[in-house]
């Protein structure tokens, strides 16, 4: 298997992007690498923000990983987050307000399987 690139795009502003197609691009090159190019210096993260256009924060990528190696996001409230492996946010308040909504996702998936499962058992 190869690598894999998560990239999440904030819809208004994809006027920006139909018309800055190469910025796109090369934000997406960039993020998939784990950096970006921001006044004149470069900042590594597992996630980078980019502006295309005119708009400040449109496209969101994150590095890309081994399609082997799993990965949880969570997209939310215009931002993007791993959870678990790759996090590299100091954050602590951010990094447990995202561990408790994807609590809360995972105990939601749960009742799910089970509301299924149940229906399935009827049959």
């Amino acid at each position: 298997m190869g690598y894999m690139t998560t990239i999440t795009i904030l819809n208004d502003g994809w006027d920006q992007i139909e018309k800055y197609p190469k910025e796109f691009i090369e934000a997406i090159d960039e993020g998939m690498n784990g950096y970006r190019r921001y006044l004149g210096r470069v900042e590594q993260n597992n996630i980078n923000s980019f502006g295309i256009g005119n708009h400040c924060n449109n496209v969101l990528v994150a590095k890309a990983h081994h399609a082997d190696d799993p990965r949880m996001f969570i997209a939310y409230q215009n931002s993007l987050n791993i959870i678990g492996w790759g996090n590299d946010s100091t954050s602590i308040e951010n990094r447990k307000r995202m561990l408790k909504l994807a609590k809360q996702m995972i105990k939601r998936e749960e009742e799910a399987i089970k509301e299924i499962e149940e229906k399935q058992m009827k049959r």
